[in-house]
Formats: structure tokens, C-alpha cells, sequence
């Protein structure tokens, strides 16, 4: 009986197997027949002799029958089989090898590192390096980054993917954060083309492959938002009198006001009073010790020196406020969960929404800021009133790379700074005390 597709559905299962032949004159197609089990199961399967050892009666599954695998598909296989056999190569032997090939593909496709994983290894990173932007870079991460990319290989990752990433967030107004987002992708990919050659991690277990040798930054065009110029930004002295005397009043939770507040009131960085714990405060001596740790310029700060800011009675009387809002923390602006600080994304967001009133709020909107800018507005308006810029760089903690103060200069500048700032707070509470003129407060 030759094997056609009424022969094939019409054959039935018997006690013993049942093999239908192919009656063909093809020699491509010698062997090829159909397998009946007693199960009723249907594999077309051709029978030869082994092409090195001569073994006879070997059997080859071609497939099992069924709509997707027809007579027409089974010839087909049974000719590339012959073909091999011809050639001297068992088709068993060769369908096992190139399993084992796709297999070993699948594999080292498997290795390939993710863009979940690249993240998941720098944060790790900067957790153990102690960088302070590391639950910030985590919090982007989850809300921007993962569902677009997440599950992608890294090294499949193009400026075309990143640009939508960075224009969605942009779209929402928010310009800084964009840019700052664009510039940790492309620090997490840098991380991840040298990560083989990190000692932290190159005897990692469960260290994948990146394979990015060959990656270069990402570089985008971004759009520019006339209102937020990064870098650029300080607030006049009527504008810092405005902020004062609404935020905490008719605009911005108490606690956010507070740490705008303070960072007006020192000009210290974001993150150095945003985790700030009150160990630091010697109240009695007025004094504020940042450790050598804490500080964003600890790398050129060979001595490991702490950075001393000393405190005048209008900031103590500010900190008093703080203390009232952070009851028994650890922090002096301890997070909602109150399991550890409040993080510079969510002070970014309380600006940003004083900044632009929502809804059906009446208030007028205040000039575009960040709270990064307030550092800023302290340095411009401090020199205005006339305190020199090296005290004023020394008041906020920056590093010095000249000869003379690296090497030399022993002096501990504390008298100035203490002048500069009673100095400045000195200002800064006459122009906050006084009342604003008449229309510039509006309730919501």
C-alpha cells in the first residue's frame, strides 16, 4: 500500500505496530513510511542502514502526523534526511548535534545580560560606593525606565529607545529630570561595558554577560524649557521673600517648607540636609558636622576631613521647627514610612507642584525652580551682599585643588565662615520678616 493522505487517515491501529511504506520511485524518498503504535499515535519515520558502521533496520522520526505536519512536509524531510545519509552522515547523529547547537545558542542568549540586570548591578554599586543618589537612580529606574526597557538584552539598547524615554519625561514638564535620566543611563551602560574588569564584581555567580564592548554614550537632543535653564537658575531676593513667607502657609506640606527653608538658610547640598540625621547637630555650640562620608566631594578630600557649618540662632530657631515635625526620627526629615529620609525626588515633586498650581488652585505660579538651585541662589545673593567667594566656597564645603590648600594651607577658616554666616542670616531674616506687599499671597 503507497502512503497517501487518505491512506494515512484511513489506517488503523492494531495490537502489534503497523508500518506503511512510500511505493515511490524517488531513491530520496527509500524508507520513508508511516508508524501506526497500538496507542493509534502516526510519525512518519524513514528506515536505512547506518552510512559508517553499517548497521542495519535504523529508524529516523521525521514527525508526528497531524494538519500541521502533512505527507507533502514529511517527503520533504525525508529527502534532506536521504541527503545526509548520501554523505555519510547519520540524520540521528546530525539532529542531535544541531540540538545541541540551538541549545547552546539559547544558552548564551540566556547569559546575555538584561537591562534589569544592568540596573539592578549599579545600584547595587553605588549602595556599597555609598553614593547618595542611589535611591534616587532606583526610584527613576522603576518609574521610567523598566516597563520600556527593562526586559531587554543591553546590548540591544539604542539612542532611539533612550529618546523616548527621555522625551516622556520631558513631556511631562519635567526638563531636569530628563536630562538627569539620560545622563544615568548612559553612567549605568558605562558601568556595565567595565563591569568584567570591577573587582567588586568580576568573580560575581550570577554576574552576566553585557557585551558592551563596542557601546559609546547615548547621544539625544533635548528639548530646552525657557523656564528651567539647569545651571543657570538663582532666586532674587523678592522672590526668596515670596517663597518664605507662602510655602508651609498656603502652598507645600510643612516638613518640605522646612527643608526649602534650611536650604536657603545654609546652602548646603540637597542631600546633605535631606539625610541628615541629628547626631550631627551639636545644638549648644551651634554647630553641624557633615562627616567625611557624607559628603559629595569626599574623593578629593584626601584628609577625610568633616565639613563644619556653623549655625547662627536664626537657623537653631529653624531646626527647632524641624525637631517639632520629626519627633523621635533619627532623621530630621524622616520619610512617610518613617523607615529612612526623605528622598530629593519627593522634595522635587512638592516644589514643582508649588511651582506650577494644579486644579482649580488661585495661587499664583513662582518662577520654576529646584531645590538644587538653592544652593545657587545662596552663592549669587551671598556675594551680593558683599561676603568674598572664597569664604563663601569654603562655607559650602567645596574642595580646593590649588597647591597652597592642598598642601599648605592649615588654616581652618572658622572665624570667617562664622562671620559669613551670621552675616547672611542676618539678610536673609530682615527680607523674610518683612510682609509682602499686597497681592503677591493669593489662597488657593
Amino acid at each position: 500500500m503507497s502512503l497517501t493522505d487518505i491512506t494515512i487517515k484511513n489506517a488503523k491501529k492494531g495490537k502489534n505496530t503497523v508500518r506503511i511504506y512510500d511505493k515511490s520511485n524517488d531513491p530520496l524518498l527509500k524508507g520513508l513510511h508511516l508508524e501506526v503504535l497500538p496507542s493509534g499515535l502516526k510519525t512518519f519515520k524513514i528506515s536505512y542502514t547506518h552510512p559508517t558502521n553499517n548497521k542495519q533496520r535504523q529508524f529516523f522520526s521525521l514527525g508526528h502526523y497531524s494538519p500541521n505536519y502533512t505527507l507533502q512536509q514529511a517527503r520533504e524531510d525525508a529527502r534532506k534526511a536521504r541527503s545526509l545519509i548520501l554523505q555519510k552522515i547519520d540524520p540521528k547523529e546530525h539532529a542531535e548535534l544541531t540540538r545541541q547547537e540551538e541549545q547552546a545558542k539559547i544558552d548564551a542568549e540566556n547569559k546575555i545580560g538584561s537591562v534589569d540586570q544592568l540596573f539592578d548591578f549599579y545600584i547595587q554599586d553605588m549602595v556599597i560606593s555609598k553614593k547618595r543618589s542611589a535611591s534616587d537612580v532606583e526610584n527613576m529606574y522603576k518609574r521610567d525606565i523598566k516597563a520600556e526597557i527593562g526586559t531587554m538584552k543591553a546590548k540591544d539598547v539604542t539612542a532611539h529607545h533612550v529618546s523616548k524615554i527621555v522625551s516622556n519625561i520631558a513631556a511631562r514638564g519635567a526638563i531636569t529630570l530628563s536630562k538627569r535620566t539620560h545622563s544615568y543611563i548612559n553612567a549605568a551602560f558605562a558601568f556595565g561595558k567595565k563591569i568584567k574588569t570591577n573587582s567588586r564584581w568580576v568573580n560575581h555567580p550570577e554576574l552576566p554577560e553585557f557585551i558592551l564592548e563596542l557601546h559609546q554614550a547615548f547621544e539625544i537632543k533635548h528639548d530646552e524649557d525657557d523656564e528651567n535653564h539647569e545651571g543657570e537658575l538663582a532666586l532674587t531676593s523678592e522672590q526668596i521673600k515670596t517663597l518664605w513667607s507662602t510655602i508651609g502657609v498656603t502652598a507645600m506640606s510643612q516638613d518640605a517648607a522646612l527643608a526649602v527653608k534650611f536650604l536657603l538658610a545654609t546652602g548646603q547640598r540637597v542631600e546633605e540636609v535631606l539625610h541628615a540625621p541629628w547626631k550631627e547637630f551639636d545644638l549648644k555650640q551651634a554647630l553641624w558636622t557633615i562627616p567625611f562620608h557624607r559628603r559629595k566631594n569626599k574623593a578629593k578630600n584626601k584628609s577625610k576631613s568633616p565639613h563644619l557649618v556653623f549655625l547662627t540662632p536664626f537657623q537653631l530657631s529653624i531646626l527647632k521647627e524641624i525637631k517639632k515635625l520629626s519627633g523621635n526620627s533619627i532623621y530630621l526629615f524622616p520619610n512617610p514610612k518613617g523607615t529612612g529620609c526623605k528622598s530629593s525626588g519627593s522634595l522635587n515633586q512638592a516644589v514643582k507642584r508649588f511651582c506650577t498650581p494644579q486644579g482649580r488652585s488661585k495661587r499664583k505660579p513662582f518662577q520654576v525652580f529646584n531645590p538644587r538651585d538653592l544652593r545657587r541662589t545662596w552663592k549669587t545673593r551671598a556675594g551680593e551682599i558683599g561676603i568674598d567667594l572664597e569664604i563663601r566656597n569654603r562655607v559650602q564645603g567645596h574642595a580646593f585643588s590649588d597647591i597652597g590648600s592642598k598642601h599648605y594651607d592649615r588654616w581652618s577658616y572658622a572665624p570667617e565662615k562664622q562671620a559669613a554666616m551670621q552675616k547672611w542670616s542676618d539678610w536673609l531674616e530682615e527680607i523674610t520678616s518683612k510682609p509682602l506687599e499686597e497681592g503677591k499671597l493669593q489662597n488657593d
